[in-house]
């Protein structure tokens, strides 16, 4: 008899890099055809990423109107929950989930995608059922899919990153006791994939964001990170840094890990008796040497094509070899599949049309009924107007009764509403002078930005917020600062504070910092800012990543 194969891409959208496999498999057997990556140039953004996709897809001999190109996602729009319900089957799992769904995951049911894994777990109750909720917010799945179709390509089925590296595990991993509990962990550029899991059942899935991108960008290209001997790093020439560095990540990765394992254990769940460890980081020396003297558990370096035959030309096999460990996400997402999530929104849109399908079967029916219920209704207004006529005129008396009644009111209230209208003029013609001069002070700081610094929050406070709470304090300072502006506002500096949030793009740290201290030299320069505000102080700076590339954030206060 002939096996049926399947064939599909896998995609990894993520680390800096586009990596892609093409695999037939079926449910004995998976074949790499084809392996391809390329860098993502950050810089150019959206169509950055689109341009490394043709190029990785281009490469590889698929069928761009035959084979669909399937992804995963994570992150914090991305809810995985395990639930627990009395025994039940999978219609009306269904059901329930429409109802419980919004519970779970805290967002609208409109704005998210969702699919489940019942799972048979001989340890929950035979009266009760597991349910593995995974959810995934629209916008997140459609800026995924739309990066496939606007490179041409046709987009297939969408799961979380944990279950693509669970699939894999389960495709390319060694074959254990049913009864053994194991983690699998791939340590990514920026996010690591956490699973635990025993034999086929799904104990535990979480993504911890520990940021290596930092530390390699950092590395000079001569230094082999090695990561049982990070302290020949001490050594370099201004390198303490990127030691300082590399022990922080370290220490956050450790503590991540140690405190997903630690909290499954808690759940009454049994012992985690072995980690398998993959991933872009793990390609780096000793890993798995730090990782098991830290956690205390047996770490075993996993390679996730160990089981994939490669049927790719010889001269691409030492390349494949060479990264093989990054590769468990997209391997996951093209093998055989062990168990299927899938949260594209063309999934949703199928519930639709089954709808649609059933209102256009009973199209006639639905007619038919639409006019009876017309006829009724027409009969029912007819009949209630003319109970209803025989009351307008004394209700149209009542009416305008009443609205004269209204009217003498609402004179009334208008000469008092005069009266405090002429009291507060006084007040608003003094703010009004105010507010020119906060304007005057906005224009002048914009005069100061330089070209690679952005300013992205300006705060202007006349008031302490505890202050302001204080109903008579809060009267005192008003009366003082109308006196103040009539007076040439005398006593500002003590009432006009602003703070200042921005970041700065340059290429390097000193060009950063140069950036930032031309601005603040130049409103401390600025003559007519220098009279209202006399200190301009820098509060704090920090680095942050944005889409792949590194700003420093800033805050300062003028006062």
């Amino acid at each position: 008899m002939f096996k049926k194969f399947q064939e599909a891409v896998g995609i990894e959208i993520g680390d800096g890099l586009i990596k892609a496999v093409f695999i037939r498999s079926h449910a004995t057997e998976n074949q790499l055809i084809a392996y391809e990556a390329a860098k993502v140039n950050f810089i150019e953004g959206r169509d950055g990423l689109i341009k490394a996709i043709k190029e990785v897809l281009e490469k590889i001999p698929l069928n761009p109107k035959k084979h669909k190109i399937n992804i995963s996602v994570s992150g914090e729009s991305v809810v995985v929950r395990d639930i627990h319900w009395p025994q039940m089957s999978d219609v009306e799992i269904k059901k329930a989930l429409q109802f419980e769904v919004e519970r779970q995951v805290h967002f609208k049911l409109d704005e998210i995608v969702f699919d489940y894994y019942s799972v048979l777990d001989k340890t929950v109750a035979e009266t009760k059922t597991r349910v593995v909720l995974i959810a995934a917010k629209k916008n997140l799945i459609d800026n995924y899919t739309t990066l496939i179709t606007d490179s041409g390509y046709i987009s297939g089925f969408v799961e979380v990153d944990t279950f693509s590296l669970m699939n894999c595990f389960y495709a390319s991993g060694p074959q254990l006791d049913p009864a053994k509990t194991v983690a699998i962990i791939n340590v990514g550029l920026e996010v690591t994939n956490i699973d635990i899991i025993k034999g086929k059942i799904v104990g535990l899935t979480k993504d911890a964001f520990v940021a290596w991108n930092n530390l390699i960008d950092a590395l000079p290209e001569n230094i082999e990170l090695d990561f049982n001997n990070i302290s020949n790093l001490k050594g370099l020439s201004g390198s303490d840094d990127i030691y300082e560095l590399c022990s922080f990540i370290m220490n956050a990765l450790s503590n991540q890990i140690s405190r997903t394992i630690e909290f499954f254990e808690s759940q009454g769940q049994d012992s985690v008796s072995e980690i398998f460890l993959s991933g872009r980081i793990a390609l780096f020396k000793n890993l798995d040497k730090y990782l098991e003297s830290v956690l205390g558990l047996k770490i075993t370096l996993w390679n996730p094509l160990s089981n994939i035959k490669l049927s790719v030309p010889v001269t691409k096999r030492k390349e494949i070899e060479d990264n093989s460990l990054m590769l468990a996400l997209c391997v996951g997402l093209a093998c055989w599949r062990h168990f299927y999530i899938d949260l594209s929104v063309k999934k949703a849109e199928v519930k639709k049309n089954v709808f649609e399908q059933f209102i256009s079967k009973y199209k006639e029916f639905f007619q038919v009924a639409g006019i009876f219920i017309f006829f009724l209704l027409s009969v029912w207004v007819v009949l209630f107007s003319q109970i209803k006529i025989k009351n307008v005129n004394r209700l149209r008396l009542e009416r305008q009764n009443q609205q004269v009644i209204q009217v003498l009111r609402d004179i009334d209230q208008l000469k008092e509403g005069r009266k405090k209208l002429e009291g507060h003029m006084t007040v608003v013609q003094a703010l009004f002078s105010h507010r020119i001069l906060w304007s005057r002070t906005l224009y002048e700081i914009s005069r100061c930005v330089p070209e690679n610094l952005w300013i992205t929050d300006l705060a202007f406070a006349d008031l302490r917020p505890e202050e302001l709470a204080q109903t008579s304090f809060a009267l005192n300072i008003l009366k003082e600062l109308t006196s103040a502006t009539l007076s040439g506002f005398e006593g500002k500096s003590k009432l006009m504070v602003i703070f200042i949030k921005g970041q700065v793009y340059a290429p390097t740290n000193d060009q950063m910092l140069s950036v930032l201290n031309k601005f603040i030299n130049d409103m401390k320069d600025n003559e007519r800012f220098g009279n209202d505000f006399k200190n301009v102080e820098l509060i704090r700076t920090y680095h942050q990543k944005v889409v792949e590339s590194n700003v420093m954030r800033f805050e300062m206060e003028c006062f």
